[in-house]
């Protein structure tokens, strides 16, 4: 049996302060797209969890582990303590989505163990058990138990359901760069230029069912905080404007996500980041429709 998860862009994300738990409060619309990763259960008589990343680059791959620090395990172990279920199951997971990139990969992952383990052991588990279970886990995995569109608050937690437009075409940008999430939150000085009302402008957009203008109007705290640290990041989103298409940076970084026409874009785009010698991970896809989401 086969699990597909789902990864997210953030089309606008606003840091709105710090909570007294140590977390941030966020402002963001969370987008999924077709770029997911595939967890593969069949019957075994104990738990078995194996994986690879054979469409990643090697350096990437070897940041993905397959041991019980994996949020899918996680959820594994979450949802054997909370049914008391002793099935066993071998699990192998196929990574598409690159590590630490801001799109959500692991917290997929967790999410789409959750959906694959309640169908492979018939456990009967509500939805709202599994939001329940989903929210320990991550800020991103209620989120992406569904996927769609929806406006993320508190932690990411908090969800508005939006109306989802019709698919667009993406290129996903992943410059040679590793950000620390906590580090990036670390440089949140208390203010920002994008805020809750840059995320209503953008509400507004995707209540419209215009994705394009919602994409276009949206801006991201995070640049603010690690683009001068950072100059290649600066540098990736530029090459992109400079061409005519509207750029913004996903979650913390460092992935560029790409607003495209047609896909003929991305294969000119990908042939000319070869030329100019640029070392970026590009992968195309599409943004989630309704029809893909039923």
């Amino acid at each position: 049996m086969e699990q597909r998860a789902f990864s997210k862009i953030n089309v606008g994300l606003a840091i709105t302060g710090k909570r007294d738990d140590g977390y941030h409060n966020i402002d963001t619309i969370f987008q999924s797209i077709f770029l997911g990763d595939s967890l593969y259960f069949a019957r075994h008589h104990s738990v078995v969890f194996s994986g690879d990343a054979p469409e990643l680059p090697y350096y990437m791959a070897q940041l993905i582990p397959y041991t019980e620090s994996n949020i899918a395990m996680k959820a594994l172990r979450m949802v054997q303590d909370y049914t008391g279920c002793k099935q066993g199951a071998a699990i192998h997971l196929l990574k598409r989505v690159p590590p630490c990139a801001g799109m959500g990969g692991g917290s997929g992952d967790g999410a789409a163990m959750l959906l694959g383990l309640n169908k492979f052991w018939d456990l009967r588990l509500t939805d709202e058990e599994l939001l329940t279970m989903a929210s320990k886990l991550g800020s991103d995995v209620p989120f992406l138990l569904k996927g769609g569109t929806a406006r993320g608050t508190g932690r990411g937690e908090l969800l508005e359901t939006l109306p989802t437009s019709s698919a667009q075409w993406l290129l996903i940008v992943k410059p040679e760069v590793s950000i620390s999430t906590a580090e990036a939150y670390g440089r949140f000085a208390g203010t920002s230029r994008v805020t809750s009302d840059t995320m209503d402008t953008v509400t507004a957009h995707m209540n419209a069912k215009d994705f394009c203008q919602a994409f276009i109007s949206s801006d991201n705290t995070f640049e603010e905080l690690i683009f001068p640290v950072h100059p290649e990041l600066t540098a990736c989103k530029q090459f992109f404007l400079d061409r005519g298409f509207p750029t913004i940076m996903t979650g913390s970084g460092p992935t560029m996500v790409v607003l495209l026409e047609k896909a003929l874009d991305a294969i000119r785009l990908q042939e000319e980041i070869k030329k100019a010698g640029h070392n970026w991970l590009s992968l195309i896809t599409k943004t989630h429709d309704e029809e893909a989401l039923r």
